[in-house]
């Protein structure tokens, strides 16, 4: 191998390896906000409504997939949202709202929380719940996984 070959070698993984640290950078710098409420409760089961508010404080822009979303109720996965084959662009320094991602909770699968909501309904207290994000962000050379989880009162 000659010196350049070496040179642009060296150069590469320099420059490769600069990249890929700003993008974990970037997801670690990533600011998300989640607003879950109770938009339909019936003998069907409750329909949860879900908005994310996605924020990229960076100068790069980022393409992230349309967010799957789950919902748990003392550490138990209750439901989930669609997965859904979307790709959503956040420019730099601006953010993406993502609204009415709905989630449908049968009333079989409420069971362990059936006593607790409807005391809750009744009171307007609400039911504490988490809420976990899901995406994946994509650059030029590769992805990661981008997870973000709150815990949220649900209320009528």
């Amino acid at each position: 191998m000659n010196k350049l070959t070496k040179i642009l070698i060296g150069t590469g993984v320099v420059l490769t390896g600069g990249y890929l640290l700003k993008m974990s950078r970037t997801s670690a710098n990533i600011e998300t906000e989640t607003k879950a409420k109770i938009h339909k409760f019936d003998l069907t089961g409750i329909t949860v409504r879900v908005d994310a508010k996605i924020k990229n404080p960076t100068e790069s822009s980022l393409k992230i997939k349309y967010p799957f979303v789950k919902l748990s109720y003392k550490g138990d996965t209750i439901g989930s949202s669609q997965a859904i084959n979307q790709d959503i662009t956040i420019p730099k320094f601006g953010e993406a709202n993502i609204e009415a991602i709905m989630i449908n909770i049968p009333l079989g699968g409420i069971f362990s929380v059936a006593m607790d909501l409807l005391k809750s309904i009744k009171s307007g207290a609400g039911v504490k719940m988490g809420v976990k994000i899901i995406t994946t962000i994509y650059t030029t050379f590769s992805s990661f996984p981008y997870e973000y989880e709150q815990e949220q009162i649900l209320k009528k």
